[in-house]
C-alpha cells in the first residue's frame, strides 16, 4: 500500500477546500436574488420601446441571449409578447444554466487536481488544471512521454470529463 506524503495531503485539503469555497462563493442569497430581479427589471424597461409593458420579438433581439426559437419557448402564454415575468424567468433560467456549468468546471478541477496528487510519478505541483464545460486543458511540465500519458489517462477517468487536451511539456 503506498504511504501517503503530508505534502500530499496538505495539496489534497487545499484543492478540496478551494472547490468547497467555490461553491460557496456560487451561493445566492436574498440580497443577491433581489438584485438580479431588479437588474433585469431594468433591461426589461430598457428594451421596452413602447412602454406597453410586454416586448416584441422586435424589441428583445438587442438582446443576445433571445434567438427566434429562445422567444417562443420564453412566450409561456403563446400571445406573441413577452410580460416581465416570462423575461425574467427565461433570463434568470438561461443565468443559471450558466452558473451551473462554472460551479461543474470547478468541481471537476478540483477532483483532476486531487487524482493527479494521488498518481505516483506525477509532480502535482508542476501540472496545472484547468476546465471549460467538462473540457480540461493539462499544462505545465513532467518528466517523461509516460507522465504525460498518465496525467491524461487519470484525468480522463473523473467524472464530468468530456475530454482532455493534454498540452503539459516534457522537461528533462
Amino acid at each position: 500500500m503506498k504511504r501517503i506524503h503530508p505534502l500530499e495531503i496538505a495539496m489534497l485539503v487545499f484543492a478540496l477546500g478551494f472547490g468547497a469555497t467555490a461553491l460557496r462563493a456560487m451561493a445566492l442569497d436574498t440580497g443577491t436574488v433581489q438584485a438580479v430581479q431588479t437588474s433585469l427589471a431594468v433591461e426589461f424597461k430598457k428594451l421596452d420601446a413602447d412602454n406597453s409593458q410586454t416586448l416584441t420579438d422586435a424589441e428583445v433581439a438587442k438582446d443576445q441571449l433571445f434567438t427566434k426559437q429562445n422567444f417562443a419557448e420564453a412566450d409561456v402564454d403563446h400571445n406573441g409578447t413577452l410580460d416581465q415575468a416570462e423575461y425574467a424567468n427565461y433570463k434568470s433560467a438561461a443565468q443559471s444554466k450558466v452558473t451551473g456549468i462554472a460551479v461543474a468546471d470547478s468541481i471537476i478541477t478540483t477532483k483532476a487536481k486531487a487524482e493527479i496528487l494521488r498518481t505516483k510519478g506525477l509532480k502535482s505541483l508542476q501540472i496545472s488544471v484547468e476546465t471549460h464545460k467538462g473540457e480540461v486543458i493539462l499544462s505545465g511540465f513532467v518528466d517523461s512521454e509516460s507522465a504525460k500519458a498518465i496525467a491524461e489517462e487519470v484525468v480522463s477517468k473523473v467524472n464530468g470529463v468530456k475530454s482532455v487536451k493534454n498540452s503539459l511539456e516534457i522537461r528533462a
